[in-house]
């Protein structure tokens, strides 16, 4: 099992980290509504669909187990999040030094466009992200997308244990 997940986890990362690369390219990687995060929800989908999957078809003999399917769901979005998220690490520091500042100029309009933050609130939450950047990408890019992969991991494997009986 965990080298399908393994397997899939990894694949993950590349796709994201190649999806970040293009937006990168168009210069677009800072902006919170483009089309490449919209594109990513189903490809993170379907490679958490297909890990369990596949995973259900080697567990001979045995019934699969929701528990079963629940690990390998999370573990391909947590390998395929944590490497993004060290990928991000290092182009913040090394390719882009300027990205953390580019991507705090963007919360901070976010955060003016909202009436319920007073200006000297959005300041304060801009000093915390800039110094925090590591911790807040972490949040951002890991626990946000276990979530998804804990829904699509449970809807899978609840159709899979309704619908798959081994022989």
């Amino acid at each position: 099992m965990f080298s399908k997940t393994a397997h899939f986890g990894i694949a993950l990362g590349i796709l994201n980290i190649v999806f970040f690369l293009l937006q990168y390219q168009q210069n677009i990687h800072t902006d919170s509504k483009n089309i490449f995060a919209i594109v990513m929800l189903p490809i993170t989908a379907i490679m958490i669909i297909l890990s369990i999957v596949i995973a259900s078809k080697k567990s001979t003999g045995e019934l699969f187990s929701i528990r079963k399917g629940l690990q390998t769901g999370i573990g391909v979005i947590l390998i395929g999040g944590i490497m993004f998220w060290i990928y991000q690490i290092i182009h913040a520091n090394f390719i882009e030094p300027s990205y953390i500042g580019n991507l705090a100029e963007v919360a901070q309009k976010d955060l003016k466009l909202d009436s319920q933050f007073k200006p000297e609130e959005v300041a304060e939450k801009v000093a915390f992200f800039k110094e925090n950047y590591k911790f807040s990408l972490f949040i951002d890019i890991v626990l946000k997308s276990l979530f998804t992969g804990f829904f699509v991991s449970l809807i899978t494997s609840l159709v899979i244990n309704a619908f798959y009986k081994p022989q």
